[in-house]
């Protein structure tokens, strides 16, 4: 980036910043108080009639931020206007894939917004060149939405670390986490090596024919007891939280990729949601401080998309989940919090919805709580059939979906117009090691660290294979002198010279080690930065951002 972009990215956040606080006056004066605030329907009449000549008097606003231009908007709100019923119904589900074949005919037939593809068939497919079959089947799908007029979503699941949907020959990023250990370093440094990521991520993402992704994650861990966030979070600090998201929502913006945080209003819980239905059990002033702060950042930032959890809010609306709940995402998300982007709701076929919701009656639960698009229902043709038959009664209103529909072909637009940055899928190493070296904490050791001359690698797989092809890169020599074990996701602890904790880094609390190292991530890229660092090349300025750990950075080294 030019210094001129910097100036003002820095003028941006500092906008954004004065847009948070009123935010968070606006989230103080209460989050869905009123449970009749949700409901436009119970509000006096002539309040409605007045709002509505007032809606008809003001001239849309030229939108802010990364966001559809006025011409991309008024040629979605056209499109959604000419869509029929059948069509609308299919516009607001992002379909689960389970091949080609079908993939595109939901699209052709069913008029789906788009596909969420998870079939190893297709991601994992076992020809010598498996970028290029990801990369047709996503240009078949553009070519069917091109045939229809409107444009396809066609997204991904890419946060780093663990939650790679597509990896070789994609360049490897680590966890999340890293993003939260780099700012807490160095909160100006680390930001603009996040963003560096986000953006080359997005890069790649859209060479491989991809224009969502569903990332950042705006949770804030509670710790060891996070059963499914752990390393995707960028820690449990929500202010380093927030910096990650909006660190990482420029990048993906600068990429023309359509990010969604999630999962809102945040799965700090210690019940896996994939399981059973967590219980958000926050009063008021933690819901404020603790969980909503980094999706209020998001909303500063004019994020495209934040995606709904799976959580049972009991201070807003008990019993129901987040995402199915008209209070939460109506009443909080976009009244009491002011977002106009894209709402999606989490895959609607976890378990926990499935059992309290059958056949088509969560992607309709989610549609009238105020998502714009309903992801990946257990059935794809049993939901459109319940969405369909919800708009003929006016279950869901008609114009509700309408609006919906303008927003997400809004988005869709835009991205298909922004220029696309050079750099092909797994071009862009040195911006992921960039993050891991300013993320790298170390936890224990001797001052100074004396740089190593030989390794013995053990302990987690994947991790000893990344290091060993980054040390022959480096020159250093394998399965000689100092021991490092590297703990994987789960690891309990190790006994070496050297422990490396690849992803949460609880374990090196129960580890024994003169030295111990925080990396958050297991990848070639990362364990570059690694080798440099024992080496004696490079330092170690991230700080750890979870709490926990009963470890603390060694200041000296």
């Amino acid at each position: 980036m030019s210094p001129e972009s910097d100036r003002q990215r820095d003028v941006g956040r500092a906008g954004a910043a004065v847009v948070l606080g009123v935010l968070i006056l606006v989230a103080t004066a209460g989050w869905a108080i009123n449970p009749n605030d949700d409901d436009d329907t119970k509000r006096p009449a002539n309040a409605q009639k007045n709002a509505q000549k007032s809606a008809q008097k003001k001239a849309p606003p030229e939108p802010r931020g990364w966001a559809p231009t006025a011409d991309e908007a008024a040629e979605a709100r056209s499109l959604a206007a000419e869509l029929s019923l059948k069509e609308l119904a299919g516009q607001l589900i992002v379909a689960r894939s389970f091949s080609e074949e079908d993939s595109l005919a939901l699209v052709r037939k069913q008029h789906f917004a788009g596909v969420m593809v998870t079939s190893p068939r297709i991601l994992e497919v076992t020809t010598d060149d498996p970028l290029s079959e990801v990369k047709a089947f996503n240009r078949r799908l553009h070519e069917a939405g091109d045939e229809r007029g409107v444009p396809v979503m066609v997204p991904i699941d890419q946060e780093g670390g663990l939650v790679a949907r597509l990896r070789d020959p994609l360049t490897t990023f680590p966890t999340f986490m890293s993003a939260g250990a780099a700012i807490a370093g160095d909160p100006s440094r680390g930001a603009a090596t996040v963003t560096a990521a986000t953006r080359a991520s997005g890069a790649e993402l859209r060479a491989a024919g991809y224009n969502a992704v569903f990332a950042p994650d705006g949770d804030t861990t509670v710790g060891p007891a996070d059963p499914i966030i752990g390393s995707r979070s960028a820690g449990s600090d929500p202010s380093i939280v927030s910096k990650a998201v909006v660190a990482a929502i420029d990048g993906y913006s600068e990429a023309g990729l359509i990010s969604a945080v999630k999962h809102f209003p945040g799965h700090n819980v210690t019940t896996d949601s994939h399981r059973d239905l967590p219980v958000l059990g926050s009063d008021r002033a933690r819901l404020r401080s603790h969980d909503l702060p980094p999706f209020e950042a998001a909303i500063a930032e004019q994020a495209p998309g934040i995606m709904t959890g799976h959580l049972d809010v009991p201070l807003i609306d008990k019993g129901v989940p987040a995402s199915l709940s008209r209070k939460v995402v109506t009443g909080g998300l976009r009244k009491d919090l002011g977002f106009d982007g894209l709402v999606i709701s989490d895959s609607l076929g976890m378990g926990p919805v499935m059992s309290r919701y059958p056949g088509g009656s969560s992607t309709v639960a989610a549609i009238k709580a105020g998502s714009d698009l309903a992801l990946m229902p257990a059935d794809n043709l049993q939901a459109h059939k319940a969405v369909l038959a919800a708009l003929k009664s006016g279950e869901i209103p008609e114009q509700q979906a309408r609006d919906s529909a303008t927003r997400v072909i809004g988005y869709l637009l835009h991205s298909d117009a922004s220029p696309r940055l050079p750099g092909e899928p797994g071009s862009h190493g040195e911006q992921s090691e960039a993050l891991t070296a300013g993320a790298l904490t170390v936890l224990a050791s001797p001052c100074p660290i004396p740089p190593v001359e030989g390794v013995r690698p053990f302990g987690s797989a994947e991790a000893v294979a990344s290091f060993r092809t980054a040390a022959k890169e480096e020159g250093l020599p394998v399965d000689t002198g100092t021991s490092v074990a590297f703990l994987g996701p789960g690891s309990a602890g190790a006994v070496a010279d050297v422990v490396v904790s690849t992803d949460v880094p609880y374990g090196l609390a129960r580890s024994t080690a003169p030295t111990k190292i925080a990396l958050y991530g297991q990848g070639v890229p990362a364990m570059r930065a690694l080798v440099k660092r024992l080496m004696g090349k490079a330092g170690a300025p991230g700080r750890l951002p979870v709490d926990g750990t009963g470890l603390t950075r060694v200041e000296a080294c």
